[in-house]
């Protein structure tokens, strides 16, 4: 609602001119009758209630002006203490309509014959006077609310503004800056209450154009004042198909590359401890990766698909003196060829047709002081091999379409689940490159090859997505597992996860039976050289886990030894040695 309290000071102009006008005393009271203003003997009374305002609040219910030619004897006067001995001669009172609402009162008072004469004669004249004066007080009044609220909102957007994590300029279209957030004036050194011009502040000229043209603009540029890099995304601001000026965001790049950072670090805490498998081929691939993660010498992982590559890439990271800095992984398989040297190694803006404005940084780039992981390095051409190649040996990077090159500080890992030495024979893999990428070789053996392992990676899965799905799946029984054990794993330990996963999903109880197991596994047919019954210590690991069963299943577990044909010690020394749960019962 207005007030006329907000506006007393143009109030009280407006009455001391009414009075000099028309030679009459004048007051103007709010909407709780409060005196706002005043002349003569009223202008002490100023800011208090008016005790005998009747005939005002007579007005302000109706919002019809009233003329009192008998003050003190009228009957809007009844309710007085001052009836009948009233010393006002004459009053005209004037509403002050605000929209819908009355928000106060123009009273005109004479207190003598010469003052009632000049009232009664010029009547009409002078109510069409006050009602102007009234209008040009509402005016006041609104226009003092719309200025609050202008201010309000403009309170409110640099707020807003200043809480964001970039720097914000609004320019007008003569390159003038406007406004700025706290960060924007940190960045560019923009001293408080100044608004100096964009070509003072930042190399403009090729953003500009963009803005021009109504276009947006995201890219880099160079400060003038502090001497740093820029990254900055323009957007016109277009009124009707006019360009009125821009706003622009910036940000630091080294404060790009720091998020880039922190988020790739927070991602790759893995450690050794989270490649499963204990088996003497993992143990012995365990210790080398160990030996050489603190060094930054280039790796080769190789090893079939699905066997963890990628997982052992980050574990060494995580134990390297890299550990604090981006990890960058690029799968080179699943990238087109003309797009794969753009995400290595970047590309200037105009490089190519569909370039990003202000260019891009490259891979290599991102990973700056950190490590870089090169999945599927056998699908890369051989037109990148070479580009590759001298990256590696000079330690720098040459965007696409720059002339300049950069240095970086990366150390490379790289992975395939092809043979590259039979790659390199039949020319489909540059030599000089093999042996720069093999200076450590790891192989990870596949799943078949280390069938102790599987065992201690089901009840990983199990464990890891009984939780992820919130169902209450216990363990796996004999007879599933010995189906498990005795698959061949094509898709190696991927391929075991994805299977548990469906287990844990479809699993009607507590346990995984042989029912529940997918039927690829059940119906596999292997032949006699694959076969893995022949396999002694898969049969050895089965028939204890079916005495064991057997012995539980009558009460006496001790039994199982003579089952087997065993001593007791020779029993626990085998349940150890393949991680076999004697304890396990089964519904």
């Amino acid at each position: 609602m207005y007030q006329l309290r907000d506006i007393k000071s143009t109030v009280q102009q407006t009455a001391d001119a009414i009075a000099a006008a028309l030679k009459l005393e004048v007051e103007i009271a709010d909407a709780d009758l409060i005196r706002i203003a005043g002349t003569g003997k009223y202008r002490k009374l100023c800011n208090r209630p008016l005790d005998d305002g009747f005939v005002y609040r007579h007005v302000m219910k109706t919002g019809i002006p009233v003329i009192i030619d008998n003050p003190g004897f009228n009957d809007l006067c009844q309710p007085c203490v001052k009836r009948g001995k009233c010393l006002e001669f004459y009053e005209v009172a004037m509403p002050i309509r605000a929209q819908d609402q009355i928000i106060g009162t123009i009273g005109l008072l004479s207190f003598d014959e010469e003052q009632t004469e000049r009232l009664k004669e010029n009547r009409d004249s002078l109510l069409r006077f006050l009602e102007k004066m009234a209008v040009l007080l509402v005016g006041k009044v609104v226009e003092h609310y719309q200025n609050r609220e202008r201010e309000l909102l403009t309170s409110q957007l640099l707020t807003v503004l200043n809480l964001l994590h970039d720097g914000i300029l609004l320019v007008n279209n003569e390159k003038q800056v406007t406004h700025y957030n706290t960060l924007a004036a940190k960045l560019l050194d923009i001293e408080e209450g100044q608004q100096p011009g964009l070509t003072q502040l930042l190399d403009e000229k090729r953003f500009w154009k963009s803005v021009v043209q109504g276009e947006g603009f995201s890219g880099q540029a160079k400060g003038k004042r502090v001497a740093t890099q820029l990254y900055c995304n323009v957007v016109p601001i277009n009124k009707k198909g006019t360009i009125e000026g821009a706003v622009i965001t910036l940000r630091d790049v080294q404060q790009i590359k720091n998020i880039v950072k922190e988020a790739t670090v927070n991602e790759i805490e893995t450690s050794f401890s989270e490649i499963i498998g204990s088996s003497a081929k993992m143990a012995e691939l365990k210790k080398i990766a160990l030996q050489v993660a603190p060094t930054n010498a280039t790796l080769l992982i190789q090893g079939e698909s699905g066997t963890g590559k990628e997982l052992l890439a980050r574990a060494i990271h995580q134990s390297s003196k890299r550990k604090g800095h981006a990890f960058i992984a690029l799968n080179c398989g699943a990238i087109p060829e003309n797009l794969l040297e753009s995400e290595l190694f970047g590309y200037e803006e105009g490089a190519f047709t569909g370039a990003r404005r202000g260019g891009k940084l490259g891979k290599f780039e991102l990973a700056h002081q950190g490590t870089i992981f090169l999945d599927e390095i056998g699908d890369m051409s051989l037109h990148l091999q070479v580009k590759l190649l001298r990256v590696l040996q000079e330690r720098r990077v040459e965007r696409i379409g720059s002339t300049r090159s950069i240095p970086v500080d990366v150390r490379v890992l790289a992975a395939t689940n092809r043979d590259l030495e039979k790659m390199v024979a039949a020319g489909e893999f540059r030599e000089d490159l093999f042996y720069r990428l093999n200076v450590i070789p790891l192989t990870i053996p596949p799943l078949r090859e280390r069938m102790d392992d599987i065992p201690t990676l089901i009840r990983f899965y199990l464990e890891h997505y009984s939780e992820l799905t919130g169902k209450e799946v216990k363990g796996i029984s004999p007879e599933a597992e010995e189906v498990l054990v005795k698959y061949s794993w094509p898709g190696n330990v991927r391929e075991l996860g994805n299977v548990i996963e469906y287990c844990v999903t479809m699993a009607p109880g507590e346990w995984i039976t042989p029912e529940v197991l997918p039927q690829r596994l059940k119906t596999e047919r292997k032949s006699d050289a694959q076969d893995l019954s022949l396999n002694l210590r898969a049969l050895e690991r089965q028939a204890i886990m079916k005495a064991l069963a057997l012995a539980i299943a009558d009460g006496h577990k001790e039994d199982a030894a003579r089952i087997l044909g065993i001593s007791r010690a020779t029993l626990y020394r085998k349940i150890k040695e393949y991680n076999i749960n004697e304890n396990i019962t089964y519904a």
